[in-house]
């Protein structure tokens, strides 16, 4: 039966309406779930920032534990060159051959800065006694010993109480070998 000019209008309202219901309901729906989405991207985000607080945190306690270290890294190689400095003084007052080992470039560089090692003095010549001057007997100062050394003593002790400074004197390399009463 075909239908009147009237109840088409009629079914196609009540088509619109319907489909307008659906539009309704789906544009309420996407709200809900955009609003569900930026929930959870707030939750996401405060995350985020706990995380990124803590991670900060041990950031600054890692950078500071290496500030740290860098410093102690740094007093090591100076002892180091100290040290080696003072063998080499050692060995050029002892005319015993010291095997004093350079430090590595990448040390220099890390913990030296651009500073370069003093180059050492040439070995002085051995001394003679002909080379000595004379000194009549009242001015030429008495021959001491070390203090308690009566016996020969091993070279790593004799190093040690040679760069052993005493109460009040400074721990200078130079100072230590010009305070030796027996040179």
């Amino acid at each position: 039966m075909p239908l009147t000019e009237e109840e088409r209008r009629l079914r196609r309202m009540a088509s619109n309406r319907l489909s307008a219901r659906r539009s309704r309901a789906k544009r309420q729906q996407q709200g809900l779930d955009l609003a569900a989405y930026a929930a959870q991207l707030a939750v996401n985000n405060e995350a985020m920032r706990a995380t990124t607080g803590v991670v900060r945190q041990n950031y600054d306690l890692v950078e500071q534990a290496n500030r740290v270290l860098e410093a102690d890294a740094r007093h090591l190689y100076s002892e180091l060159e100290r040290r080696n400095a003072q063998l080499r003084l050692l060995g050029q007052i002892t005319r015993v051959p010291m095997d004093v080992p350079d430090i590595p470039a990448h040390l220099t560089q890390l913990y030296g800065g651009l500073q370069e090692p003093l180059p050492l003095p040439p070995p002085a010549p051995p001394l003679s006694y002909s080379s000595l001057p004379l000194l009549p007997p009242s001015l030429s100062p008495p021959l001491q010993t070390p203090p308690n050394l009566s016996l020969p003593l091993p070279l790593d002790i004799e190093i040690e109480m040679l760069f052993q400074p005493e109460p009040g004197q400074s721990d200078d390399v130079m100072d230590d070998a010009a305070s030796l009463p027996w040179l």
